[in-house]
């Protein structure tokens, strides 16, 4: 009788298997976290009325094509990307230089899991009727552009939280100012966050 599977395997072989198997959970986990990347900014991009509730381009893309207001091609930004490099390798070296602003792109990206998030809970409100569609908005969703004219107050703190704290994240972290970028940015932003839910809350309970 054969038996499907050798009994013993050399070490070889088990750290090949242990290395199949590691490399599938890290690229799946990798995946999940593309897919979640991809999700935040499309969320972003919806409160800034680029996008659409259901994800299509507005007028405003058009808007912000023409005035270059925006890195919109993997390739616009790998230029602004290289030209930084070069200005810090004047002084690092560009290992340093590339560990540096991955650092930042990972707070970028976590701070943006933030604002997806909140901006997502006042577009439940909006889903849900608990806030009424302005004349002046396009959708019944969260517009960000609208500034210090947000109709509500819960979109007043999500406007804070997009134009002030989420800058001062990406200022400080880029200007290598952890403090600033932690204190004034970061810790804003979970503080917005937090009273944006507690808004929420507040909102579905009185219905």
């Amino acid at each position: 009788m054969k038996s499907k599977e050798p009994l013993k395997l050399t070490l070889t072989e088990r750290l090949r298997k242990s290395a199949l198997e590691l490399g599938a959970e890290i690229r799946e986990k990798l995946k999940k976290q593309v897919g979640l990347l991809a999700a935040d900014q499309a969320t972003i991009l919806q409160g800034l009325g680029v996008l659409d509730p259901k994800g299509n381009p507005t007028a405003r893309l058009d808007a912000v094509k023409g005035a270059a207001m925006a890195r919109l091609t993997q390739e616009d930004w790998q230029k602004q990307r290289d030209k930084m490099l070069k200005t810090c390798n004047g002084c690092h070296s560009i290992n340093f230089a590339k560990a540096e602003l991955e650092k930042g792109d990972q707070m970028i990206k976590a701070a943006d899991a933030l604002m997806a998030e909140a901006i997502r809970i006042v577009a439940g409100l909006y889903k849900d009727g608990l806030l009424a569609k302005p004349e002046s908005y396009a959708y019944p969703f969260p517009d960000l552009l609208t500034f210090h004219d947000a109709p509500t107050a819960i979109e007043q703190t999500l406007f804070v939280m997009f134009l002030e704290h989420r800058m001062r994240t990406f200022q400080g972290t880029f200007h290598a100012n952890p403090d600033y970028a932690l204190w004034y940015g970061w810790s804003e932003m979970r503080r917005d966050l937090t009273e944006i839910k507690r808004g929420a809350g507040e909102l579905r309970r009185k219905k």
